[in-house]
């Protein structure tokens, strides 16, 4: 046996975070406390910082699916081959269950992902009803409630890729008709104690902040809102700046009564409108101070999956491909990607997900270490949760991928 370990050679550093970098955010998390210097190694910014970048080299899409009182959630690869591409592999379409939210939740509102995280509201049973804010981390399971709010409005969730900071952003419905300035309140993850803050906001930006979940692209947090509830195109984008906490309002045509949905379109805002079944445009927002928007308008090829009624868009991946997912895992379960440019479809039917569940579909999810930090997420004994992965034999026959154009 001496002879051997004198044989060994030790594994040079550098090599050990190379090989570490390409495991999920689980195995890294187990690895930091393997020994004190693997711990030293794995927290280092470096390290943190490689792991981003070749988590963005293999993004995954994310369901959240809904039923009664239940919150559960998936993924599964993106794809990364182009559409037309005939001799491209086929994809794995079998989706990894990852925990579960339920038995003491009533009404769940689903309020967005951002940097990993996502956020919605519950009111649980056993608080009498009280409604709180939760945001977790859904691949690891990890997660926090943020302190309640006696106050009725919209939660959204930030983060400042330079200070590397959360924050919740609550915009009260309350006294809008009151024309206060200080009504709204903003949170920050990982500062100690969680509190609320008074941030001032011109009731200008808006009167009624509309029913969407807002986007976080570079540090400025997006949503839509109107300064007057009964006319449907007095629509405006309202920008939060999550380092300054500074507010900004952008003028946008906003095509009211059709599927529209904020985008992050290759690192800037843009609106995707569906009109009907087959016309599709995207507005991007070129010059945020001179507010000027680039508009694209396109025609999806004829196909028998795609129906507005039971599709929504998901979203636009890093790659320029517009993702479209089913409303409901009812009968087979589909997402269809489609290339700005190629003009091309491609429909994947995916398995493995609960049956008739609302889904609400995101993509390009991509681990990043920070948000495992503990000083963001503690988990609350008070929420029910099921993190049970499926077995391995329950992934036979998982693979189905269907072209449609």
């Amino acid at each position: 046996m001496s002879t051997i370990e004198e044989n060994l050679a030790p594994i040079p550093n550098d090599l050990i975070v190379q090989i570490l970098s390409r495991l999920p955010a689980e195995s890294v998390a187990r690895c930091r406390c393997l020994s004190k210097l693997w711990g030293s190694i794995l927290h280092r910014p470096y390290f943190t910082e490689l792991f981003l970048t070749r988590s963005w080299a293999r993004p995954r899409l994310l369901f959240a699916l809904k039923r009664e009182d239940a919150w559960s959630f998936y993924s599964l690869p993106q794809r990364q081959h182009d559409l037309h591409d005939k001799a491209s592999p086929p994809l794995v379409a079998y989706s990894d269950f990852h925990m579960k939210f339920s038995k003491d939740i009533i009404s769940p509102e689903y309020h967005g992902f951002t940097s990993g995280l996502i956020c919605f509201s519950r009111k649980s049973i056993t608080l009498k009803s009280q409604e709180e804010t939760v945001i977790c981390e859904p691949r690891t399971g990890q997660y926090a409630t943020v302190p309640k709010l006696l106050r009725y409005g919209k939660s959204f969730l930030g983060y400042d890729p330079i200070g590397k900071q959360f924050k919740v952003l609550f915009m009260d419905h309350t006294d809008c008709v009151t024309h206060c300035s200080d009504v709204h309140r903003v949170l920050t993850l990982g500062n100690g104690i969680m509190e609320w803050r008074k941030i001032k906001c011109s009731c200008s930006l808006f009167h009624h902040v509309m029913d969407d979940e807002g986007i976080c692209i570079n540090g400025i947090l997006y949503f839509s809102s109107k300064q007057r509830y009964y006319f449907p195109c007095d629509v405006k984008i309202v920008c939060f700046d999550v380092r300054s906490e500074k507010f900004k309002s952008i003028d946008v045509e906003w095509d009211s009564g059709w599927h529209v949905k904020l985008v992050n379109y290759k690192g800037k805002i843009g609106v995707v409108t569906w009109k009907g079944l087959y016309e599709l445009s995207i507005s991007v927002l070129e010059d945020v101070e001179k507010q000027e928007w680039s508009k694209y308008v396109y025609t999806l090829p004829e196909n028998n999956i795609l129906d507005s009624s039971k599709y929504s868009i998901a979203g636009v991946t890093a790659t320029g491909e517009i993702v479209f997912s089913g409303n409901f895992t009812r009968g087979p379960f589909y997402v269809v990607y489609f290339s700005l440019e190629s003009n091309t479809l491609q429909s994947v039917e995916i398995q493995g997900l609960e049956k008739d569940h609302r889904v609400c579909a995101y993509v390009d999810l991509v681990e990043d270490l920070n948000v495992n930090n503990a000083k963001y997420l503690k988990s609350s004994p008070r929420l029910n949760v099921i993190t049970v992965r499926p077995k391995p034999q329950e992934r036979n026959s998982a693979l189905s991928v269907k072209n449609k154009p």
